[in-house]
């Protein structure tokens, strides 16, 4: 082995990673925003959990158990009318993840002696968010549970025989639209967020800068072909495989995977229309950004990839990540097509509730193929 021409091969290759700035992107800049990205979004804290309190009591007693929760960073009061079957209403269009119903005389079964109940429902559709969810009302509940008890026995009188309770407030928790709290359940049709936000991008993206490589973009700027024709042209395809890809997935995760859907079809396929069309139009962005087709490939896999699993609420409700990811979030259409996607497979919604996801993904749409249609301009000229 020849130490020199080692070096000299080494030189040389340093030399071309100082040009590449692609290279150095991935090199240098991409390990720190997984980090700074991963650590934020992978956290298992559940905060700022909507709950809704439906309390048929109404009593300073029933008002200060429901405050025991809500006067931590766990749960924030989400209001909704207490005739709405019982805030099943705030559980579908996602105001909450809790609804906490406080029954009658449930300060006069505990001044009895009597347990007074209480029924907590939580939306079993983020299974690990549930089960942590599960775990914190049971916690506060048992720490009201010893308040209650201290009071009785420091007041007693007509209070003693509520001494002898073990638990003074029982709490019955249910689960909501995923009782047996099935990850796949879950996790299935959310991969059809994540794999149209994938495929249909790389797909177009490649197919314009593989022009570019070859040459032949050139003969369409110069022929009488439109920037307009072009891209519809390219995008018409793409359009359709992910409308037929959208809909094959869904059969496979009611058959295959045996998850019910509950929505309305011609709904969901509207929705699956808009967010095609959205994430087609981002791999329009890339295909204008980039010069090569390993570089397509990259940055839109890598893209998808970040937001789907950071970005979307896809692991837990993205109510309970931080500003800066929520704001990030919108950003991209996946956010609202997972909302929609949950909301028809597990609770049966649609358009009543998710028309404003509908009319997010629509606008991104056309924001996003817009601005392509700008940016290609730019790069056919240039």
């Amino acid at each position: 082995m020849n130490l020199a021409r080692v070096l000299a091969l080494a030189g040389k290759e340093a030399r071309e990673v100082r040009r590449d700035r692609l290279y150095l992107l991935l090199a240098f800049a991409l390990p720190l925003i997984l980090l700074v990205v991963f650590a934020y979004g992978m956290t298992t804290d559940v905060e700022g959990i909507g709950l809704v309190v439906i309390d048929e009591d109404g009593t300073p007693t029933s008002r200060r158990y429901a405050e025991g929760f809500l006067s931590t960073r766990h749960f924030v009061h989400a209001r909704a009318d207490a005739a709405a079957a019982r805030g099943e209403t705030a559980l579908i269009d996602g105001r909450a993840r809790v609804v906490l119903w406080i029954g009658p005389h449930f300060e006069r079964n505990l001044n009895a002696g009597r347990p007074a109940e209480v029924l907590a429902q939580i939306d079993g559709a983020f299974t690990t968010s549930a089960r942590t969810i599960h775990g914190y009302l049971e916690a506060i509940n048992a720490q009201t549970n010893a308040e209650l008890r201290t009071e009785t026995m420091a007041a007693g009188g007509a209070r003693t025989p509520s001494a002898g309770l073990v638990a003074p407030v029982q709490l019955q928790t249910r689960f909501l639209y995923n009782p047996e709290l099935r990850s796949v359940v879950t996790v299935a049709p959310s991969l059809l967020m994540l794999v149209l936000l994938l495929v249909p991008p790389l797909l177009i993206a490649v197919s314009v800068v593989r022009e570019k490589e070859s040459g032949a973009i050139f003969n369409i700027a110069s022929s009488t072909v439109t920037r307009l024709e072009f891209l519809l042209g390219k995008l018409i395809p793409v359009v359709v495989i992910g409308v037929a890809n959208g809909l094959l997935l869904w059969v496979v995760v009611i058959v295959w995977f045996s998850v019910p859907f509950r929505g309305s079809v011609p709904q969901f396929a509207l929705a699956i229309v808009l967010y095609v069309l959205a994430t087609s139009g981002l791999g329009l962005l890339v295909s204008a950004a980039v010069r090569t087709q390993q570089a397509a490939i990259i940055i839109t896999t890598i893209t998808a990839v970040i937001v789907a699993t950071q970005f979307a609420g896809m692991f837990a409700p993205l109510e309970t990540a931080s500003p800066v990811n929520r704001a990030l979030a919108r950003l991209f259409p996946a956010a609202d097509f997972l909302a929609i996607v949950r909301g028809m497979y597990l609770r049966g919604a649609g358009i009543d509730i998710f028309w404003p996801e509908l009319l997010a993904l629509a606008a991104y749409a056309v924001l996003v193929l817009a601005l392509a249609h700008a940016l290609f301009h730019k790069r056919t000229t240039a």
